[in-house]
């Protein structure tokens, strides 16, 4: 049966990228406010729309998440299903509860969107609902909180192969953003006759899920799959991972690498592949992690975890059927080069051709050597306040 619906499929970092999801950092849903964010959001919104330029030029599909969620939030069950879960987040009085949903249920898609994307505070209620614990304190603080760090959705949705799995952190930090994420692909009509599950939970915003962020994960290529424990991705939530996806086939071979005594904050900072036989990497803090190969049995049950035998890129050579990696190791370089390799971060738009930040212009000239194209390359830092190129800007929806 011919599938129908907008694809949903990522079988490795490297393939061609062919749709994505960002976020600006101004709410704008129906693409028409005006008036000024400020100087500093301006020019962050100038620079992402350059991003959103130099993917649509290379000939990616770029989807905007206030304007998914606006177009799911026309239907009175995702209205429902999505405040439910969002003023579960903070304390409300349980006998307003009811009515303030009702009543924010009745905002403009619109309105609501920018109340779930950049948050709403207590004096905004009418004054009927807002209890007399909320009026003792003038209305202060949120009813809902803004959304987190909404233009880097690439820590919070990872596609691999057909399947969404959707970041889960611990359980003293808000939910928000997997409740948000979760509400766009199961109620917005982009996504209606699309085939995709997710991983991990049934809806995407399971509160028991374990804490798992999705750039620990990695795919250097068709069936080969990388997870890393970080404080953000814990071995339960990777085991369970692992046991979905041997048991639909999903991928073949699976490697664990625990950063947790490293210093390393995610998988994207040390392991980062660029092209079917080309991988950015810190060799150093690969070498100082402990690495596990990850083994199914024949039902794809997982069956054991176990060391590598040899280091962890001869196994992933072997697994890779590569006859040889190419790897750009950071620490291999001069001080400038090496700081500008270690933030590059940067978009794979296909094997070895990449969109990266102008800051990291000192390390261009070792990719180019290795055979990396730069195909566009802009100012970056008001996007990213750490210095990080583009990568964590965008969630790859389909890449072939």
């Amino acid at each position: 049966m011919a599938r129908s619906g907008t694809i949903i499929s990522v079988c490795d970092d490297v393939g061609v990228l062919r749709d994505a999801l960002v976020q600006g950092p101004v709410c704008d849903p129906l693409g028409a406010r005006t008036q000024s964010a400020g100087r500093e959001v301006e020019k962050a919104a100038r620079q992402h729309r350059r991003l959103v330029r130099a993917l649509e030029t290379a000939g990616v599909t770029v989807r905007h998440l206030d304007a998914l969620l606006h177009s799911a939030l026309g239907f009175a069950d995702a209205r429902d299903w999505i405040l439910e879960r969002r003023l579960a987040e903070v304390e409300t009085e349980t006998s307003a509860a009811g009515g303030i949903i009702f009543w924010l249920s009745e905002q403009p898609a619109d309105a609501l969107t920018r109340f779930l994307m950049e948050g709403m505070q207590l004096a905004d209620l009418p004054a009927g609902l807002r209890g007399p614990a909320h009026d003792a304190t003038d209305g202060a603080g949120w009813l809902i909180s803004p959304l987190a760090d909404a233009m880097h959705p690439r820590s919070r949705l990872r596609v691999i192969d057909g399947g969404v799995l959707l970041s889960q952190p611990e359980q003293r930090q808000s939910r928000a953003a997997a409740i948000t994420a979760a509400t766009v692909l199961n109620f917005a009509p982009l996504f209606d006759q699309s085939r995709f599950e997710f991983w991990l939970t049934a809806d995407g915003a399971d509160r028991s899920s374990p804490p798992v962020a999705g750039n620990d994960i990695a795919m250097p290529s068709e069936g080969v799959c990388v997870g890393a424990i970080t404080r953000n991705t814990s071995v339960q939530a990777l085991s369970l991972l692992a046991a979905s996806l041997f048991r639909q086939n999903r991928v073949s071979s699976m490697f664990w690498l625990d950063l947790t005594g490293t210093g390393c904050e995610c998988l994207d900072d040390c392991f980062l592949p660029l092209s079917r036989d080309c991988l950015l990497v810190d060799t150093a803090l690969l070498e100082t992690a402990s690495a596990f190969g990850v083994r199914a049995n024949h039902r794809g049950a997982v069956l054991g975890i176990e060391p590598c035998g040899s280091s962890f890129v001869q196994e992933l050579a072997r697994r890779m059927e590569a006859t040889e990696l190419h790897l750009i190791d950071i620490r291999q370089h001069p001080g400038p080069v090496a700081d500008a390799l270690a933030m590059l971060a940067p978009i794979v738009l296909s094997p070895g051709r990449i969109i990266a930040f102008e800051e990291q212009e000192a390390g261009f000239r070792v990719l180019e050597q290795h055979g990396v194209e730069i195909v566009s390359c802009f100012p970056g830092a008001a996007l990213s306040p750490r210095g990080k190129g583009p990568r964590g800007l965008l969630a790859a929806l389909h890449a072939v």
